[in-house]
């Protein structure tokens, strides 16, 4: 037997011993943002291994890089806006809503340029870093405080960062952004902060969601102990003793890639997103909670505004058995 045939057979031979997949092992997507840190926690401090899972949380860096891993099956589970999810949903990818995780209660930002007259805004250009639901019910609460329409302005979308570039280069007089890129556009580019998710409090919920199709193939128990985990994440993150290990887990894993943030930076960030405790997440995903009103309030938004292009029951697209059966015990 010559070489090369010798290692070909050694080679099958070593696959057919590997151990077949164990079922327990998933992708979790999320992007740059401090309110999902806890999947960074959950990773580093061992709590996913704690439950069984293994567990590889992808850290994208835009929404429209996790939608498209979402939508095409390269992620099973992902972690943002839930308006996001209702907008794919629209485009025609079945979706199933697990849980709401948090707020956006500050972080997402509409900034203008300190010369801008609001007065002004109908037939303007507005830049959006993702053009869902999840940012044009928020963009309409503001309009709507000025009399206006969100067909009275033109949306543009362009990513976080390249958003922020065109701030400052002039290129837009109002974007919507989110921090830290919204930090970054009111610093350097001569912006003004008009209005904020903490304005128009939960009206950007922010949670899991996982391909329809997807989700019937995860064990609800492996679903559970992702929650599980993440609950105590939040906790480990919530307590003050842990700062500086956090710290290092938000510089080196959430905000991968990018230059180290300040202990200011991060507080401020931190401050700008409401992760919510055990009974908020009783409350917001309960049978009759508040995720279920965001959902009916945000189908009332895209009928009113000719947007409702795919029709949805709340209470169908949202499904709480998993959530609700871990927030019991």
């Amino acid at each position: 037997m010559n070489l090369k045939k010798f290692l070909i057979l050694l080679l099958i031979t070593c696959c057919s011993v590997l151990p077949a997949s164990t079922g327990n092992s998933y992708k979790i997507g999320m992007i740059h943002w401090i309110a999902y840190s806890p999947l960074n926690v959950a990773q580093v401090k061992g709590f996913f291994a704690a439950e069984g899972l293994e567990v590889d949380v992808i850290n994208f860096g835009s929404n429209q890089e996790l939608n498209g891993a979402l939508e095409h099956g390269r992620i099973d589970i992902a972690l943002d806006m839930i308006g996001s999810w209702v907008g794919m949903y629209q485009d025609g990818v079945p979706l199933t809503i697990l849980c709401e995780t948090d707020w956006s209660h500050g972080g997402d930002k509409i900034i203008a340029k300190h010369d801008v007259d609001m007065a002004t805004l109908k037939g303007s250009k507005i830049g959006v870093y993702l053009n869902k639901p999840s940012v044009t019910f928020f963009l309409n609460h503001y309009l709507a405080a000025h009399k206006l329409k969100l067909s009275d302005v033109s949306i543009i979308e362009v990513e976080p960062e390249a958003m922020s570039d065109n701030f400052i280069a002039d290129r837009f007089k109002v974007i919507v952004n989110y921090d830290p890129q919204a930090l970054r556009a009111e610093r350097e580019g001569n912006g003004r902060v008009v209005a904020t998710s903490k304005t128009y409090p939960g009206c950007i919920p922010e949670g899991f969601v996982a391909r329809t199709d997807r989700i019937k193939e995860i064990p609800e128990e492996h679903l559970a102990g992702v929650f599980r985990a993440w609950n105590k994440a939040v906790s480990w993150s919530k307590d003050k003793a842990n700062w500086q290990e956090y710290k290092k887990i938000l510089n080196e894993n959430t905000f991968e890639g990018e230059a180290a943030y300040s202990d200011q930076d991060l507080q401020e960030m931190l401050s700008s997103v409401s992760i919510h405790n055990l009974s908020e997440l009783r409350e917001r995903n309960g049978s009759q909670g508040g995720l279920n009103t965001y959902l009916a309030d945000l189908k009332a938004f895209l009928v009113t505004n000719g947007k409702l292009k795919r029709d949805f029951d709340p209470k169908v697209i949202f499904q709480n058995g998993v959530i609700s059966e871990v927030l019991k015990k």
